[in-house]
């Protein structure tokens, strides 16, 4: 065996959220396409079908619901803050033996030959 290298990885998931932001409903239904819906449900199928991510909408609604319209899309939401994290309950944690490689990129730069990460 030639020169070889092993190292420990570790998958964990965090979930992090942004500030609430206050859903004006009549502004909304004053907005293109205006919001028509009648439940929670409703608003969050108007909101991702329209709104999430959608700088158009809010610059073609700025008028109607103000400059929060913005704010709506998360189109710029970089403030998120962490609510729960496994690291603080469990890991799934693994080894590899590979070769430091930069194009395997995917994989953090290492060329795995043998893993674990099925017995983790």
């Amino acid at each position: 065996m030639e020169k070889i290298y092993v190292r420990k990885c570790e998958r964990y998931t965090v979930w992090e959220a942004s500030q609430p932001i206050e859903v004006n409903i009549e502004k909304l239904k004053q907005c293109e396409p205006p919001f028509e819906g009648e439940t929670e449900q409703d608003l969050l199928e108007y909101l991702r079908d329209n709104v999430y991510r959608n700088y158009d909408w809010a610059s073609d609604n700025e008028d109607v619901y103000g400059e929060e319209a913005y704010d709506l899309t998360f189109d710029e939401c970089y403030d998120m803050e962490v609510y729960d994290d496994t690291r603080n309950k469990y890991s799934q944690e693994w080894m590899d033996v590979g070769l430091p490689d930069a194009e395997y990129r995917r994989v953090g730069g290492f060329n795995i030959v043998a893993t674990n990460v099925d017995e983790s």
